[in-house]
């Protein structure tokens, strides 16, 4: 009986181990395959794709630029800003000038009136109050004309300067010349002369205001033997009314024609003109 016992407890025991340890063995492939979505998933999972090139606007932007010098050429300091040239305006330099010429014929003993011509395009005029914020009345030679004109010069002076570099490279230059014959100028040695930025009367008699938007510039060297190329535009002549409607919705359009008559008629100027 002993012995029976013995074997019975023997398989009893086997029973329980084999039963307690089958949940264990079998938790096993549970965790390995729920392991195997992750690995996957990273193995899928694309690569961080890598930075893009910088712009080529961006470069473009960063590259030497040449700029234009902007000068008043021959009009005196406020051409910088737009300026309107009303009637009254002939009338004070006519009467001004009739002053003049007879304190000369007391001098002179003859009267000259009108023997010193004038055109109310080179009348002064006055700034507009209204406008003294407003980018709108600022010359656009300043402005677009000029960054127009400087995208051309720095096309222009980056040739030069590739041709002077190569030429320096075979020259027998020192590396300090070759270093900076590749430079490319900051200022062109053409400047961008001012012509008349003027919204100007159209007629001396009349009720009628009616006025043209007068727009010019010059690209010329100085001591250069040849005169300046010249470019010129002028509206219709348009009631002051229009001109002031729609917040100067006019003037910002002719403003826009200007800029671009004489930024195709500059930029077609030689080379050696630069």
């Amino acid at each position: 009986m002993t012995l029976k016992k013995q074997l019975h407890a023997a398989f009893t025991c086997g029973m329980v181990l084999a039963t307690g340890g089958f949940p264990a063995h079998a938790a096993e492939p549970e965790a390995s395959v729920s392991a195997t979505p992750s690995a996957t998933a990273a193995a899928d999972a694309p690569a961080t794709p890598p930075l893009p090139p910088a712009a080529p606007a961006a470069q473009e932007a960063a590259a030497p630029q040449t700029r234009l010098r902007f000068t008043r050429g021959v009009y005196k300091p406020g051409i910088e800003r737009l300026r309107v040239v009303r009637r009254e305006d002939t009338g004070n330099h006519v009467a001004t000038q009739v002053a003049l010429n007879v304190a000369t014929t007391l001098i002179a003993g003859r009267l000259a009136i009108g023997a010193q011509s004038f055109s109310k395009d080179d009348l002064g005029g006055v700034t507009l109050e209204e406008l003294k914020d407003d980018p709108l009345a600022v010359n656009p030679a300043m402005t677009e004309l000029n960054d127009a004109l400087s995208k051309v010069a720095t096309g222009i002076y980056r040739k030069r300067a590739e041709a002077a570099y190569a030429t320096a490279l075979t020259d027998g230059s020192t590396p300090e010349e070759i270093e900076e014959a590749r430079k490319v100028q900051k200022e062109a040695d053409t400047p961008l002369n001012s012509g008349p930025w003027h919204l100007v009367y159209e007629n001396l008699t009349g009720s009628d205001e009616l006025f043209r938007l007068k727009f010019g510039a010059e690209l010329g060297r100085p001591g250069f033997m040849r005169p300046p190329l010249e470019c010129f535009y002028q509206s219709e002549p348009v009631a002051w009314t229009q001109w002031k409607a729609d917040n100067w919705q006019r003037l910002r359009e002719e403003r826009a024609k200007a800029v671009a008559t004489c930024t195709e008629t500059l930029a077609a100027a030689p080379e050696k003109r630069w």
